[in-house]
């Protein structure tokens, strides 16, 4: 499955994400994300290229564990038209 997430391996890909696509979260929409998120899990066989990582915030990305995109955003509302988010907060 590759290397271990962790360490300077990890760092650089979070940075690399982080320079690539911006510091707007793929899961809520907000800036300020800190964390690369894998679109595929690395459970469920995603790698670690840069094609497979998006900014999220820690927060974000902790919350969608394995969850799929789709799934996370029903569940959370972020993302579904006619949710309650306002700023990218549920409320």
């Amino acid at each position: 499955m590759g290397k271990a997430w962790g360490g300077r391996h990890s760092q650089m890909l979070v940075a690399l994400t982080l320079l690539t696509y911006g510091d707007r979260c793929h899961l809520c929409g907000t800036t300020g994300a800190t964390t690369a998120d894998h679109l595929v899990p690395r459970s469920k066989g995603g790698s670690d290229t840069l094609a497979n990582l998006r900014p999220a915030h820690a927060s974000c990305n902790y919350s969608r564990q394995a969850e799929s995109v789709e799934a996370w955003r029903a569940r959370t509302g972020f993302g579904v038209e006619g949710s309650a988010n306002v700023n990218g907060r549920k409320w």
